[in-house]
């Protein structure tokens, strides 16, 4: 029996006549009906229950699974019930402990599992899914070595994408063996390599213990992981098994970043030809850009015509476009995009503004009567969105979603270029800031983000509802801005989450800007929990979780540094 095993019947003894309220009393009632005196010992001969000064004329071992757990004394022969009551009362413990210990260890291998599959599939590139692999299977299973090889099909060769463990001739074993090796991956079963066959491999001489499984998705075998001790060990089926569970996830997420590195190669060609698409349609001036600088007709523009306003600059951008374009020709591409342009760009002029600039993924927008318009068409355009979205599901289609940040601020419009080619041009501090509005809107997981002067210029604060988010400090600015998140764009049931929660949220972002990073978690996460698509609470929630074991200055305000565009 393993060390653990006879832990096991100790433990199980210890508790059963020295914690086990019911055991111990229905072993007293027992021996005071027989009005018999017991004395136990364990196989140390210490006393678990009874007086050692006492007389004994009874004594048996008490054997369990034929492992002498100890020594069982009574004062008459009758003491044997007594003996039968303890042994069954014992390998009840026992088996309530031993199912414990099963079911401890297969939730720590499910966890890791789980682990496992969140860490790999944040990554796309295969050299960082077979370090993780490796890594989380060696501290599970204990191992001094590791190596991960990929078959290439089409060089006829095995590769290491990654190992561990000292073996400097590594690169060269495996050229040499090949052969060998590309034999055991197309067969595609896992095995524990038996000791002669160690022994008479000179690629794995230096170790006492190996066993490998393949990568296997679908019909294929990609490759194989190999798992290794120099120390005598005995690698167990169960272990084997965890490997192969490993390899087969790790097998799924390398064939997802081949597919992702196909994917987004195509992607860039197709991204690439709506930008030759969009660089022709900026020879054409929108109209309203030429009424704002006092003219009728583009005819009338002239190199060096301009004007300052003051104006709201709005940036939308679809996200995860990428994906979307992935299934499409460019032509399809050409025309999701112009679909998308179709339905946005009517909202922007119905609310007093106009498209400045197609960005191939979004646009930008400037409405030169202020945020009230700007904000009410970014409201509006996730509104037709949602409708639009449903019936992209019927068509099994993925929903579109969109970012928008915006600015308020003057900025310079006007007629740049030369004689031969003459371009609309705005020259502002204000759109660099709309555009990283525009990108913060990802990192708070927003749909609408706007800073506290175009909330301040609002002319009708009551027609939304907003959260604040803190000040932050953008790339290039020396000064922080505060921003506001406008929740009237979400779909309805987040709306109505975070309408509902919006006391709890403020209370939260007062405990955190307080430096109560606790009490912030503990809000931040009550939040979260209603409702996991509010992305801004889950961040507040890890920012709160990340500072309570922080050392804050004095001077802390919470100012969100972004170095990212």
């Amino acid at each position: 029996m393993s060390e653990n095993g006879i832990s096991l019947w100790i433990r199980a003894l210890k508790y059963v006549l020295q914690r086990d309220k019911d055991s111990i009393s229905l072993l007293k009632q027992t021996a005071s009906f027989l009005n018999i005196e017991l004395l136990v010992l364990d196989h140390d001969s210490k006393v678990l229950w009874g007086d050692a000064e006492k007389e004994y004329s009874y004594s048996v071992d008490l054997v369990c699974d034929r492992l002498r757990l100890g020594v069982v004394k009574c004062s008459n022969a009758s003491g044997s019930f007594l003996v039968d009551l303890i042994k069954t009362l014992l390998t009840k413990e026992f088996e309530k402990k031993r199912i414990g210990k099963e079911v401890l260890s297969l939730y720590r291998e499910i966890n890791m599992i789980y682990g496992l599959s969140e860490m790999i599939s944040e990554k796309i590139d295969t050299a960082s899914i077979a370090e993780i692999a490796l890594q989380e299977s060696s501290q599970i299973i204990g191992s001094t070595h590791g190596l991960f090889l990929m078959y290439d099909p089409d060089e006829d060769e095995v590769t290491k994408l990654a190992s561990f463990g000292d073996n400097p001739n590594s690169e060269r074993n495996i050229k040499d063996q090949n052969e060998v090796l590309k034999s055991l991956i197309l067969k595609g079963n896992a095995a524990i390599v038996p000791e002669n066959r160690i022994k008479d491999n000179l690629s794995i001489q230096h170790l006492k213990a190996v066993m490998y499984a393949p990568l296997k998705v679908k019909h294929r075998t990609l490759g194989m992981v190999i798992l290794g001790h120099k120390e005598k060990k005995e690698f167990t089926a169960a272990e084997l098994k965890l490997l192969t569970t490993i390899a087969l996830q790790t097998a799924a997420a390398i064939e997802s970043a081949h597919l992702y590195q196909k994917g987004l190669k195509e992607a860039r060609d197709r991204e690439e030809a709506i930008r030759v698409i969009h660089e022709v349609t900026q020879k054409f001036v929108p109209s309203e850009f030429i009424k704002s600088l006092g003219k009728a007709k583009i005819t009338e523009i002239s190199l060096g015509d301009l004007t300052e306003r003051e104006v709201t600059v709005v940036f939308a951008d679809i996200r995860e476009f990428t994906t979307i374009s992935e299934g499409l020709s460019p032509k399809d591409n050409f025309l999701f995009v112009n679909g998308f342009n179709n339905r946005m760009g009517p909202i922007v002029r119905k609310n007093e503004g106009f498209i400045m600039q197609y960005l191939g993924d979004g646009f930008m927008a400037l409405f030169p009567k202020g945020p009230q318009s700007a904000l009410n068409a970014s409201v509006e355009m996730h509104k037709v969105l949602h409708e639009y979205n449903k019936e992209r599901v019927l068509k099994k289609r993925l929903p579109v979603k969109i970012g928008v940040g915006m600015q308020n601020g003057n900025l310079i419009m006007g007629i740049t270029g030369d004689s031969n080619r003459l371009d609309a041009a705005i020259i502002s501090d204000t759109v660099n800031t709309a555009a990283r509005i525009e990108g913060l809107s990802k990192h708070y997981g927003t749909s609408i983000l706007l800073t506290k002067e175009c909330k301040d210029k609002l002319t009708n604060q009551q027609a939304f509802n907003f959260r604040f988010l803190g000040p932050v400090q953008v790339k290039g600015k020396q000064k922080s801005i505060d921003l506001y998140e406008c929740i009237n764009g979400d779909d309805d049931s987040l709306f109505d989450h975070k309408l509902q929660t919006m006391s709890t949220f403020n209370d939260a972002m007062s405990y955190y800007f307080n430096k109560e990073f606790a009490m912030a978690a503990v809000a931040f996460q009550e939040i979260f929990k209603l409702n996991t698509m509010d992305q801004t609470s889950k961040l507040f929630l890890n920012k709160s979780a990340h500072l309570i074991t922080q050392e804050i200055e004095d001077n802390w305000k919470g100012i969100e540094l972004m170095n990212t565009k």
